[in-house]
């Protein structure tokens, strides 16, 4: 065994370089037709004497991007590639800037578009990467994105018939490509296309491809001789790319010293969005990786790799280069090295830029054509096609109106267009969340401070009054409304108890828009109108600058308090006073408190032989936490609290009791430690009842011991029944 495994191992080792090599070989391949293919979109028409230039310059940004790849990723399985949708953008106003000025400037016009655009994406990636914002792609509707994308995909499909046939495919061209000769320059094209795309979709091996382009190279020539056209003809009839190839190879971008800069500046709008969708481009690819892969990509890594590796390749007047998903995904299914793979796509780019230029003059338009197609129909059918299954009807419908709008009025007013539906659809969907985290009145939930038992009696009605609103989430004119009306209808719902108090919560609200006040200030009018206090808990304070900003009073208008268990504690003691329930019944003496627990005056008088009067200032503690519970006590007079100590933290409250309150019966019956700490908040007078009394209780006087446990049964019973009413509240 100890012999074999390094065999093993090594073999494992050979066969995995073995695969690496082939993999990058082929997929190399590919991803070098594209690259033409894009070149060929960028340098067409009047600059198509310079696409020698063009395809230096992508595979220059080939091999630095490759590089970069094959060092500084994060993980092992991503691959890097000169892409495919800033370069669509590219042509886009390449074609803008061609229309106004003159042919001596447009080369270095175009050289400087290029190093700007790629530079600006790289500065903007890294600075993303370093400020740790890798997370903004997800703020972004998937919708918009697919109408991008989608949009992308047409303008592919038109820079293939473009770069084939010298027409764009649009209506005012139609008439001209449908011209017999034209038909034979596009036609083959879009027949490759098709079999590309739909062999790519039916057969998922990486070598569908590239045998598919070779097949099609081969019987391009094989039809050419067979016809009796020769490559010089083929050549003057626009079928190959020309014999230009080899002429010119990579050069600094000198020129861009001529630039016509204000033409750049004019198309300041396409580089952002060149920007925009690189950005879009790297978080959705390494994202999508991370579900292949079944692990967790750094994604902040990947921007700073990526923004540097775009610097670089500006700096040298290269194109913007991102995460393939494509190939990423092949290397791990074919479980190759990508580092290895890298290099290989490295060094197949370097064989291109010095020895493989003057072979590229022989490669029929209809091959880079039809890549561009396929690659423009996976978009479309994407969206369009598999869109209509998986996206909800709105969804959809951005989708095809973003796409529509790029066909017809090109792909800036697409995306001003996708921005604007951007904050319709945050509005939209986000006014479809729940603003509520629930919705009470003050009879279903309460303060923290437990009454003696007719003051709860009176409370289960009178908090019918109070009406409770649990906000949540981020507040703006929309969701703001939302409390406007809920207000509404609660007080135009009949049968209600008449509206005494509003309490607006704001503990789970994340932020308050401006526009947010006006609604605010509706509520505060209704309740001026309609005779209720308005109050709000918890609030920032910078909610409550805006809101005095806006003509609310805090002091006098608003009731302020700063949680909800504070401002319900005002509600319950104000109707209590208002009611005149305090005077009315406010038991004085034990005797009484516990008779409103069905305890019997007499019986309380054999009880107070086995209690302990004890007298406690403010502050003193009653019980500590974590002591043994070996007493329970009846609050008389006065009021304490019960904490939750902390080491680290401040004491948090859990509840007040007052008078006619029974305390600590949990831990005496259940024989554990003090679970938090109990502290009187003013003189407090307290009977207590030893666990050495009730012991002594049971064996003399039984009777009464078994009428202080169903007491003790009894308030018990009390505050489950209120939580079981909060929790339901909670859960409306």
């Amino acid at each position: 065994m100890t012999k074999t495994a390094p065999l093993d191992r090594k073999v494992r080792q050979q066969t995995n370089l073995l695969s690496s090599l082939v993999t990058g070989l082929v997929l190399s391949f590919a991803d070098i037709t594209v690259g033409i293919s894009l070149a060929s979109l960028i340098f067409s028409g009047s600059l198509a004497a310079f696409l020698p230039r063009g395809l230096a310059i992508v595979f220059l940004s080939g091999i630095i991007h490759a590089l970069f790849s094959a060092r500084f990723t994060s993980q092992d399985e991503i691959i890097t590639v000169v892409q495919d949708n800033p370069i669509v953008l590219l042509a886009v106003a390449v074609s803008s800037i061609a229309a106004f000025i003159s042919p001596s400037e447009l080369l270095a016009t175009v050289l400087a578009l290029i190093l700007v655009s790629t530079i600006l994406t790289g500065a903007v990636l890294l600075l993303l990467g370093v400020l740790r914002l890798g997370g903004l792609v997800r703020y972004i509707p998937y919708p918009v994105i697919g109408g991008f994308l989608c949009g992308t995909g047409w303008l592919l499909v038109q820079g293939a018939i473009g770069t084939m046939a010298n027409y764009g495919l649009n209506l005012e061209n139609l008439p001209a490509l449908l011209q017999p000769h034209q038909v034979t320059l596009w036609l083959p094209g879009v027949m490759l296309g098709i079999l590309l795309f739909a062999a790519a979709r039916r057969f998922h091996h990486v070598l569908v491809t590239p045998t598919i382009l070779m097949a099609g190279l081969i019987l391009f020539f094989v039809i050419l001789g067979a016809s009796g056209v020769s490559i010089s003809e083929a050549e003057q009839r626009g079928l190959l790319l020309g014999s230009a190839f080899g002429q010119v190879g990579w050069q600094p971008p000198l020129e861009i010293a001529s630039a016509n800069w204000s033409a750049i500046l004019g198309q300041a709008g396409s580089i952002g969005t060149v920007v925009l969708i690189t950005v879009i481009g790297v978080l959705l690819n390494t994202s999508a990786l991370e579900t292949i892969l079944h692990r967790d990509t750094d994604l902040n890594h990947e921007l700073q790799i990526t923004g540097l590796a775009n610097l670089v390749s500006g700096l040298f007047g290269g194109m913007i280069g991102f995460t393939s998903l494509a190939d990423s995904a092949q290397t791990q299914r074919l479980r190759a090295r990508a580092r290895t793979v890298s290099l290989v796509f490295a060094a197949a780019y370097l064989f291109m830029l010095f020895f493989g230029t003057s072979i590229l003059a022989y490669v029929p338009k209809a091959l880079t054509g039809g890549l561009l197609l396929s690659l423009g129909l996976d978009f479309l059918y994407t969206w369009v096609i598999v869109g209509r299954k998986t996206l909800s009807r709105m969804d959809y419908a951005v989708v095809l109106l973003i796409l529509v709008i790029i066909a017809l009025f090109g792909f800036l007013v697409g995306v001003a267009v996708g921005l604007v539906l951007m904050i319709i659809l945050f509005v939209v969907n986000y006014s479809r969340l729940n603003i509520f985290h629930s919705i009470a009145s003050g009879a279903e939930i309460t303060s923290h401070v437990e009454r003696n038992a007719y003051h709860q009696q009176a409370l289960a009605e009178l908090g019918k009054q109070v009406y409770v609103l649990e906000l949540q989430g981020f507040l703006f004119f929309g969701t703001a409304n939302l409390v406007f009306e809920q207000v509404r209808k609660r007080l135009e719902t009949p049968g209600q108890s008449p509206l005494s108090f509003l309490v607006l919560d704001f503990h789970r609200v994340t932020g308050v828009d401006a526009s947010a006040t006006l609604s605010l200030t509706k509520i505060n009018d209704l309740a001026i109108r309609s005779s209720f206090t308005l109050i709000l808990t918890q609030v920032t304070g910078a909610l409550q600058n805006t809101l005095t900003r806006n003509g609310l009073d805090t002091n006098v208008q608003i009731k302020l308090f700063p949680d909800l268990d504070h401002g319900l504690e005002w509600c319950e003691n104000t109707l209590l006073e208002r009611e005149q329930v305090t005077k009315m019944h406010f038991p004085i003496d034990l005797e009484h408190q516990l008779a409103d627990h069905g305890f019997q005056k007499a019986a309380t008088l054999r009880l107070k032989v086995y209690l302990q009067r004890i007298e406690f200032q403010s502050g003193e503690y009653l019980m500590r936490q974590g002591d043994p519970s070996d007493n329970l006590s009846f609050i008389e007079s006065g009021q304490v609290s019960i904490y939750l100590e902390s080491a680290a933290d401040h004491p948090l409250r859990l509840q007040t009791l007052g008078a006619g309150t029974v305390i600590g019966e949990i831990g005496l019956y259940l024989n554990a430690p003090r679970s938090a700490s109990v502290i009187a908040d003013e003189l407090t007078v307290a009977y207590q009842l030893e666990r050495q009394a009730l012991e002594t209780m049971k064996v003399h006087e039984a009777e009464l011991a078994f009428q202080v446990n169903d007491l003790v049964m009894h308030v018990i019973a009390e505050r489950l029944m209120t939580a079981d009413r909060e929790i339901l509240a909670l859960h409306r």
